[in-house]
């Protein structure tokens, strides 16, 4: 193997790995800055949901927590401690509740 063709593999492979992330949403890029919640603060504040996979802060109403936790859910004394699905990547992961003012 010619130090050309080594250095083209390493290309090939750094190019397939950039490609592979660049599809995966990025909870920190530009979308998030500019995309707005449709869910509105009530009087309390709004009750948050922080995923443990993708770290995004998801807003949630009340009435779509049983939606999230169908068809089972777990809890545990610990950082991220729900185990159901994030409102914001779809995945099935554990979760952490705190309430934003």
């Amino acid at each position: 193997m010619s130090t050309h063709d080594w250095d083209k593999q390493l290309i090939d492979e750094q190019l397939a790995e950039h490609l592979r992330q660049s599809r995966e949403p990025d909870p920190l890029g530009k979308r998030a800055l500019f995309s707005g919640s449709n869910v509105r603060p009530g009087p309390l504040g709004t009750l948050a949901l922080e995923c443990s996979s993708c770290k995004r802060e998801s807003p949630v109403r009340f009435r779509d927590i049983p939606r999230l936790t169908f068809p089972v859910t777990v809890t545990l004394p610990r950082r991220y401690h729900t185990y159901m699905k994030c409102p914001g990547c779809g995945r099935r992961t554990w979760l952490r509740a705190h309430w934003r003012i």
